[in-house]
Order: C-alpha cells, then structure tokens, then sequence
C-alpha cells in the first residue's frame, strides 16, 4: 500500500490509526521531552542563589554545582581533606551560615539534593534511550512506562524543591540573615516544579486522550492491501458476540472478547475451553450470580476487569500449575470486588492480587 493510501486510513474496526504526525504522536513527543528539559533545567540553573549584601555580589550554583559540592560534603563528613574553591561553598559549612536547627544537617541536605538530581537524570537517560528506539522503528507507541516516568520525575522533583525548601528556611534563622549580611533564595526550584504539574497534566490528558483505543500505523497487517478487522484484532482486542441471556459458555467458544458475557445475571458456571488463549477487558465483569470459573492451561492473558464485581465467585480452577498462572498477563482490577482472591491450580491453590 502507498503511503498515500496509508495516510487516508483514519479508522479501522473503531480504533483510530497513529500516523507518524498524529496527533496522538506528537503529545507524545512533548510529553517526553518534558520529562528530559525538567532535570536538564535543575541541571543547569541556579538551585541556590546568595547575595552579599554589602557588596551586591551574587553567587549561585546549578545542579552540576551541586553534585561537586556534594563529593566535598561526603569527604567533609567522613573527615577526608576536601577542596572547596567557591568561598560561598565555605560559607555553606560554617556555622553561622545556617540556623542552628539545620546547621548540622547542611551538608547531609546537599547530598541528598545531589542523589535526587542524580536518579531523576538516571530516569531520563533511560527515558530518552526508549525514545529514540521508538523513532528508530518508525512509531511512536503508547506505554505505560512513560506514565511511570513521569510519576517518578515529578515525585524526585518535588523532593528536591522540599529539600531546599528546608535549607531555604534554616538559612532564614542563620546569623548571616539576619544581620543582613547574606540573602538566599530557591525559588527557581518551585518555578520549575510547578511549571512541570501543571505541564504534565495538560498534556499527559491530552496525550492520553489521542492514545485511546488508537494503534500505530506500522502495527497494521494487510489483506488484499487493505487492513482487515481479522488483522486489527490480532493488535488490539476488539468487542465480540455480546452473550446476555446465555446460562453457560458456549461449547465452541474460542475467543472471548471485550464485555462478552458482562452483566449476564443468569450466568453460574464459566467452563472456559481450552481454545481460548486471552480473556477480554470486562468480559465478566458484573456477572452478579457467577460461581464457578473454569480456566484451561492455554489462557495467556485475562484482561483488566475481567471479572470484576464478580460478588458470588467462590471458587477459580486454573488447569495448571503455580508457575504457570504466574506467567499469565492480568489486567488492572481484573479480580476487584470479587468473591474470593484465590485460584486453584493443579499443584495446590494460591493467593491472587486482584488488582493486577
């Protein structure tokens, strides 16, 4: 098919198609390069900024700088000759520097900033790695590894804002502020941590919005030249037969999609045959009257709520061993506000985290 062609396919079996300038890419794009200039900002504007007031001089340090400062605080504290060129670096370890309820945890303050910094541009690193195999195979695709990112930058950043927040106010106490012989301030850390939320919402919404029940173009196969619900459904789960009044499982049933047998209230026992390999999102979910659910060896994957508000579930039978039901995908809430949380396998029963 030529690229032409391909860009015209807007829509196939109801998931949206990711071209290469979707939108759903480009938020991505965004949304990453967010997550690495965060840590790059911390890395190279003033964390800290102190003013001589006699003299308006100013003298500030970065992130670098704080990594430097740190290596001198670890020998400092374990009583090693360190190396201090800056004189405000001096001043940061005498002590009337800072206030007398933090001026013994000044330099123990400094690396802890100094390991933040450290594992936020470690998380980026690896971010930016993902990144550029992404572009390197052709697409860009949605992951939940971005998300966790995402999280985990937001959180060290906002540790290290805490942080200096914490020497920011002891400094305030100090003989040097006081007697106004020194100001300090750190509220490049806030700027930048606050600036991030609210970046990281706007666009993470949006970014997530464009995702939704969409696939990247080169993820699509052919038939004929033209992509074919058979096709999609190998990438992404599609909604099947919609089974409501049926009491049992059909006995030739050998895909089980998403919501098949949702809020079938006649539904007892679930005998699921050994041809099915995935079950679907909310297949059972709300199935208030479900018993008994019978799982083949071959099931690979169980889909997020699966059996969710299963309330009478009392008993799971898996027709394999521990390890393998280890093995098998399971979905968020796939088990939540069910009736039981333990599955019964061939080598005994075990206790199952129905959130995931």
């Amino acid at each position: 098919m030529s690229n032409r062609k391909l860009r015209e396919i807007k829509e196939v079996n109801g998931f949206r198609i990711n071209h290469p300038h979707s939108a759903a890419n480009i938020f991505y794009a965004m949304f990453t390069l967010i997550l690495l200039a965060v840590p790059a900002a911390y890395c190279f504007l003033n964390v800290v900024q102190i003013t001589e007031v006699a003299t308006d001089v100013v003298s500030g340090f970065n992130g670098i700088d704080l990594v430097k400062v740190a290596i001198e605080f670890i020998k400092y504290i374990s009583g090693q000759p360190y190396t201090i060129e800056n004189p405000i670096f001096v001043q940061l370890i005498s002590t009337d520097f800072a206030g007398n309820l933090i001026a013994q945890a000044v330099p123990y303050l400094y690396i802890v900033g100094a390991g933040i910094l450290a594992l936020m541009a470690l998380f980026s690193v690896i971010l930016l790695i993902i990144f550029i195999v992404h572009i390197i195979r052709g697409y860009l695709k949605h992951s939940g590894t971005v998300k966790v990112f995402a999280s985990l930058n937001f959180t060290l950043s906002l540790l290290f804002a805490l942080t200096f927040l914490v020497l920011y106010f002891g400094f305030a106490s100090s003989t040097k502020s006081t007697s106004g012989e020194f100001t300090m301030w750190v509220w490049y850390n806030f700027m930048i941590t606050g600036g991030y939320l609210v970046l990281l919402i706007v666009i993470s919404s949006i970014y997530s919005i464009n995702f939704k029940d969409s696939i990247p173009e080169s993820e699509l196969e052919y038939h004929d030249d033209e992509p074919t619900v058979e096709q999609v459904s190998k990438v992404h789960e599609i909604v099947t037969t919609k089974y409501e009044q049926s009491s049992e499982l059909p006995p030739n049933l050998t895909t089980i999609g998403g919501h098949a047998f949702a809020e079938n209230t006649n539904l007892k026992v679930a005998n699921i045959q050994p041809e099915v390999t995935k079950i679907g999102y909310g297949a059972f979910a709300n199935c208030l009257n479900l018993e008994v659910v019978n799982l083949p060896a071959t099931i690979t994957e169980i889909g997020y709520n699966a059996f969710f508000n299963c309330c009478s579930l009392t008993t799971i039978n898996f027709a394999g061993s521990k390890e393998e039901w280890k093995k098998i995908r399971r979905g968020s809430n796939w088990l939540s506000k069910a009736g039981t949380t333990v599955v019964h396998c061939i080598d005994g029963a075990i206790s199952v985290n129905p959130y995931n």
